[in-house]
């Protein structure tokens, strides 16, 4: 997909982090998606302050921020927004941020503070296709990929899964060895 930053032809479009007006000429955040009312599969776009898409896509907006090349105000606040919010590429293990979440395999909730596997999970949402993280615990892996590959969609093997998260994670290194022993079922 291809986000765009340009200037606000008007001060018709609403943020879509904050909802209130982008004013005409500010720099804004265009976040390309599936167009809902196409019959032929067209995209359209949402609209965001460029400091509220950093807070909540800053993948986006930093890979956005490369490729635009004029003057931005305040690009030092922005790209550091994008440094603190980007997320890791998938599947990485982290700690659960809050306990609302479910476990993908046991569907038993993932508490507080807990181990966690991000995998890269497409729904179909009223929207039309979206991306969202689908979270296992790190016993629970070996039965989220083969359930997933139950459903018809491209799996991995536990071992590649485990080299993934191992490289794309965060973690400390205590952590990333509880995950790799969970991960083996040791």
């Amino acid at each position: 997909m291809t986000h765009k930053i340009e200037p606000a032809p008007s001060g018709r479009a609403s943020c879509r982090g904050c909802k209130l007006a982008i004013e005409k000429g500010k720099l804004r955040f265009g976040e390309e998606a599936p167009n809902p009312y196409s019959e032929d599969g067209g995209t359209s776009y949402r609209y965001w302050h460029l400091a509220c898409a950093a807070a909540k896509l800053a993948n986006e907006v930093g890979a956005a921020l490369s490729a635009y090349d004029g003057p931005i105000e305040d690009r030092g606040a922005i790209e550091a927004l994008v440094r603190e919010h980007a997320r890791p590429e998938m599947p990485y293990a982290e700690r659960a941020s809050s306990g609302r979440a479910r476990c993908r395999a046991c569907d038993a909730v993932l508490a507080k503070g807990e181990l966690r596997v991000a995998f890269e999970r497409v729904y179909e949402s009223p929207m039309g296709p979206q991306m969202a993280a689908a979270y296992a615990h790190p016993k629970c892996v070996a039965r989220y990929l083969e359930r997933e590959v139950e459903r018809g969609r491209t799996g991995m093997d536990r071992e590649e899964a485990m080299r993934l998260v191992v490289a794309h994670s965060k973690l400390g290194l205590d952590d990333l060895e509880i995950v790799r022993r969970e991960m083996r079922g040791e």
